[in-house]
């Protein structure tokens, strides 16, 4: 998939799992939406299993310099370093789902 766009893909979430990504941006921020479907299939779920930590990184719209990350469902900072206009953090575990709101 990287090759195919000529690694234009603006997010890499590296972890054990599998996990749906949405990334979107609002003015000042970009929110980011996880939601952990390891174990899910064709039969209903009785427990979710938590994954994690998952490595993040999110292009950053131009001019954009993102100091801060708060996860929304778990209520907590996240450190974030900003490398050549990505963003990079670290989020943890993740149970059911998450956004991380980088501003």
């Amino acid at each position: 998939m990287r090759w195919a766009a000529q690694d234009r893909i603006p997010l890499k979430v590296e972890g054990a799992g599998l996990v749906d990504c949405h990334l979107y941006q609002q003015p000042g921020r970009v929110l980011l939406h996880l939601v952990n479907l390891t174990g899910a299939g064709y039969v209903p779920m009785e427990e979710s299993v938590a994954v994690g930590p998952l490595q993040i990184a999110l292009k950053l719209p131009d001019g954009m310099g993102a100091t801060t990350a708060t996860t929304r469902v778990a209520g907590e900072s996240l450190p974030v370093t900003c490398v050549n206009g990505w963003a990079k953090l670290e989020l943890p575990a993740l149970l059911d789902h998450e956004i991380i709101v980088i501003e």
